[in-house]
């Protein structure tokens, strides 16, 4: 009997199906929907018994870090090939992943255990929608972002520059917490909105307008400068997350925050990590 899941991330309808039962992790409790409208991105979720042998494919890219391998990316034609690496023991392939041209329509294979797939483990959520973003006027960051019930914020910077601390520090003066990681910005009807996608932690499903960027770092005494023109393209696009192997997914990026940077401020704020840098903030910004 066949088993669907539907998700709705982003504002992306997700509708997931396979022949056994589906499980996903508690990040995706809030996520998970019913729905029978017509889904923009579908999965078909097999076992690795049925995984073909994929031959003239050419590698592309390869996301990795000094310590861990996460995936690669081969090229077949118009349809992308993923080899998703277990972060546990990296010998082993946790899924392979056929995406269509058209970057809409996924197969995933993963191992049954027990009649189960779990074919979202972490990576794989994570590329998934970054393609999804690919088709849309959307972008994923390296971002945390603050709702106070009027304006939104985004945080974003380098490993270490503090989007966890002052986004916490928001949150503890009766802020929402939109997310301290990672969001999907999208444009939709002219304006910018920012939304949480799920995390290893179960989370409601949030959404808030965006009406500021702040590309952050710490410093000694609170201190704001607003950017513009090309320096807050490339300053904002350079944490957004993108596999920059191909040129038009390059150019979808530049064309979005070519226009986001011209519509929504883009500030440099060096900051002291107590509750002065919210007023500090919203004075500055006015």
């Amino acid at each position: 009997m066949p088993h669907q899941l539907y998700l709705s991330i982003a504002g992306f309808s997700i509708c997931l199906h396979a022949e056994c039962q589906l499980m996903l992790d508690d990040g995706f409790t809030h996520f998970t929907v019913d729905s029978t409208q017509e889904a923009d991105i579908t999965i078909e979720c097999r076992n690795n018994d049925s995984l073909p042998p994929f031959e003239n494919a050419e590698k592309v890219f390869t996301s990795a870090n000094d310590e861990l391998k996460f995936y690669e990316i081969y090229r077949r034609g118009d349809d992308l090939i993923f080899r998703v690496f277990d972060q546990l023991n990296q010998t082993c392939i946790q899924q392979t992943a056929l995406l269509d041209g058209g970057l809409k329509r996924w197969i995933i294979w993963s191992e049954e255990t027990d009649g189960v797939l779990e074919p979202l483990v972490f990576p794989m959520a994570p590329i998934l929608l970054h393609y999804a973003v690919l088709t849309a006027d959307a972008v994923m960051m390296h971002a945390s972002g603050v709702f106070d019930g009027e304006k939104g914020r985004l945080f974003s910077g380098f490993s270490g520059a503090g989007k966890s601390t002052i986004s916490g520090i928001w949150k503890q003066q009766g802020n929402l917490l939109i997310n301290d990681d990672r969001l999907i910005i999208r444009k939709e009807k002219g304006e910018y909105f920012m939304y949480n996608t799920p995390m290893y932690y179960p989370d409601d499903n949030k959404k808030s307008p965006l009406h500021a960027v702040f590309l952050i770092r710490h410093a000694p005494e609170n201190v704001i400068n607003r950017m513009a023109g090309a320096a807050a393209v490339s300053s904002v696009m350079a944490f957004s997350i993108q596999n920059n192997y191909d040129t038009r997914f390059v150019q979808h990026h530049l064309d979005f925050f070519d226009d986001m940077c011209t519509q929504i401020p883009v500030y440099q704020l060096g900051f002291v990590p107590d509750e002065k840098v919210v007023n500090f903030i919203k004075e500055k910004t006015r």
